[in-house]
């Protein structure tokens, strides 16, 4: 019961308070400090001031990393949302409730693996010498569309994007179909007597009614773009050359590999600091007007 004293109250809070501060404030703190230090992990670290961030904004490495995840918000995203909705939508005027719980519950299915998995599974789809794709294509008379996906470099970034958007677009739609059951049906009705065609309902009454739930999606889609590591990884570690490489990957390199641990953290510093930057925009655009 939080209606005692302050002290008695705090107490209740102070074992979930811990956890936090020990698996995220102190390793938060310890970061930013590193970030302004030079340190290969064995030696004492050396500050080195705002050297870090400098030789970060003239890498065309992380350039390109941080072009590849502005890219990846497409399929992250954009095409998530897009298919989502358009799902969505045929859904809800499905007349059959079991055939809608069976086709929400397939699309939903991708989204409870997880993406390390995944990304297993989609490079032997996409392997060119034994892959189902390439296989197929070549059964088809299309051998010319089959290629090395994930070696190449025009076509590797999209086919990774191509499995978050497979990954991502199930639960878009769950999420929209959650926020079309508490929409008033008879705003819908009275469209229809009006004969709004279907575009305008869905655009007047179905898209505003859905706000909360874009701004959800906007939010966990984009922060997972920002943040994608283990799916890139798992699938082509970056390659081939710089094509799929994700600042997160060229932290992980610069840490781990190179030992750069100042760089790296300085990387994660401003990561951080570009998601909080866009969940406060979209916050800002999406919020609730009364």
């Amino acid at each position: 019961m939080l209606n005692k004293s302050a002290w008695r109250n705090a107490l209740y809070l102070l074992p979930a308070v811990l956890v936090y501060a020990v698996f995220l404030l102190l390793p938060l703190l310890a970061s930013l400090g590193i970030s302004f230090t030079e340190w290969d992990g064995t030696s004492w670290p050396i500050f080195i001031g705002m050297g870090n961030y400098l030789r970060m904004f003239q890498d065309p490495v992380f350039w390109v990393a941080l072009g590849n995840n502005a890219l990846l918000m497409l399929f992250y995203t954009l095409f998530p949302i897009g298919v989502g909705l358009l799902l969505c939508s045929f859904l809800y005027e499905t007349r059959n409730n079991k055939e809608r719980s069976v086709l929400r519950i397939l699309f939903f299915l991708p989204y409870i693996m997880p993406m390390a998995v995944l990304g297993v599974v989609w490079r032997w789809l996409y392997n060119p010498a034994f892959g189902p794709i390439d296989q197929f294509l070549r059964a088809v008379g299309l051998p010319q569309l089959a290629k090395s996906w994930l070696g190449d470099f025009t076509f590797a970034l999209p086919a990774v994007g191509f499995v978050a958007t497979w990954y991502f677009f199930g639960f878009c739609l769950v999420l929209f179909m959650a926020g079309l059951q508490r929409m008033d049906p008879s705003l819908l009705e009275a469209a229809d007597l009006d004969g709004s065609s279907r575009r305008q309902k869905f655009m007047r009454i179905t898209l505003p009614s859905l706000r909360p739930e874009l701004r959800i999606a906007l939010l966990l889609t984009v922060i997972a773009s920002l943040k994608a590591f283990d799916l890139v990884y798992v699938m082509t570690q970056g390659g081939p050359g710089t094509s799929t490489m994700v600042t997160n990957i060229f932290m992980y390199k610069q840490g781990f590999d190179l030992h750069y641990f100042g760089y790296a953290s300085a990387v994660a510093v401003f990561s951080m600091l570009i998601v909080l930057m866009i969940n406060g925009l979209i916050h800002l655009c999406l919020r609730e007007r009364h």
